[in-house]
């Protein structure tokens, strides 16, 4: 079992090693930008943006230009959405708000840091003064184990309470996100493309219900959401998922057999009711994406669409659930979900059913 501070990148981290797997986050913004088998320590499954990052605090104006915002020379892996998960309001980006909230440009700290008994917990928090909130994130591990469980928790340090929108927004990226090869599991029940026009090259028809996984295509066809397929040359595009009711767990998994890894969130569903699928195919075009990227999110969440707070709260519901949350004031909320990252073999094609166990997390697999 193994703790420090590391750069990744050039950027300032902590890495946490439990002799099994390694999980590393950044100081800048939060992010969980490396996750990895120590087996395979080449495979990275998470997201690593083209461009060179730049840290929050060191973002100047001549950034403006070549990444657009802070949020996306900071961005990386999986970050946290907190406040409001989407784009400000008008008023909110005039009055120099970004997307996504605070927390993913937020500088974090060091709490602190255990080990006893075989099991490791580290514990970092940042503060976002425009929301009036701590946002405070506990990872702990056991030695030999593939997993992390972490919790996220919400304080409010402000005497009013306060609505907000919050989103684990966990982003793949290649080599392990492969067109044609990576297929993405959940258990979902009801599906909904973006409700508005996403892009100018989607592959899903906007505001359309649909049964995951099968989209529906922009031209009438049917889309296999699993993957992105090999005959899409460039697309953008979002949909969100509602996870089954019935469960009292969340999951999602990403498989890539050919490189034999597989990752799996698991969450208490009734925290975070949906997940956004967002696919990022060589479509955007402006800075810094430059018709360079390949990515995908699946971004569990308590609201179904990035369209900030404002205009969650004035959906106010959707598919029968609450599309915000209260946080009442100087009071706290947790949000915990379990990583998990495992060999599989090549013959695995994907994921039935995920589920807890005695001494971890079990799978069964679609396979031939």
């Amino acid at each position: 079992m193994k703790f420090g501070e590391t750069l990744l990148g050039g950027r300032k981290a902590w890495k946490l090693d439990n002799g099994a797997a390694t999980l590393v986050m950044l100081a800048g913004g939060g992010h969980i930008a490396s996750l990895t088998l120590n087996e395979k320590p080449a495979v990275n499954p998470l997201w690593v943006p083209v461009w060179k990052p730049v840290e929050p605090w060191q973002y100047a104006a001549k950034h403006a230009k070549t990444h657009t915002s802070k949020l996306l020379g900071a961005i990386a892996g999986h970050n946290v959405c907190l406040g409001w998960f989407g784009e400000p309001s008008p008023e909110e980006a005039a009055a120099g708000m970004e997307c996504h909230g605070e927390a993913p440009v937020a500088k974090w700290r060091l709490v602190r840091k255990a080990l006893s008994g075989g099991v490791m917990t580290v514990e970092t928090e940042c503060e976002l003064p425009v929301v009036g909130m701590v946002l405070k994130r506990t990872i702990s591990t056991q030695t030999g184990k593939q997993d992390f469980h972490v919790t996220d928790t919400v304080r409010n340090v402000s005497q009013r309470d306060i609505p907000f929108t919050i989103c684990e927004h966990v982003t793949f990226g290649p080599p392990f996100l492969q067109k044609g090869e990576t297929v993405f599991d959940m258990p979902a029940v009801q599906s909904h493309t973006f409700r508005g026009q996403f892009s100018d090259k989607q592959r899903l028809r906007p505001n359309a219900p649909f049964a995951w996984p099968r989209g529906p295509g922009r031209h009438g066809e049917m889309v296999d959401m699993r993957t992105i397929g090999n005959s899409y040359g460039a697309s953008s595009d979002f949909s969100t998922q509602l996870i089954d009711p019935k469960r009292p767990d969340g999951w999602f998994t990403a498989v890539n057999a050919e490189l034999g890894v597989l990752v799996a969130y698991t969450w208490r569903r009734k925290d975070f009711p949906w997940v956004g699928n967002w696919e990022e195919n060589y479509g955007r075009k402006t800075r810094p994406w430059g018709g360079r990227s390949l990515a995908r999110g699946m971004e569990f969440a308590n609201s179904p669409f990035p369209v900030g707070l404002r205009k969650a709260t004035e959906m106010a519901h959707f598919q029968g659930h609450p599309t915000f949350r209260w946080v009442p004031a100087l009071t706290s909320i947790d949000f915990s979900f379990d990583i998990v990252i495992t060999p599989v073999a090549e013959e695995v094609k994907g994921v039935k059913d995920m589920y807890r166990t005695s001494t971890g997390f079990a799978f069964d697999f679609i396979t031939g």
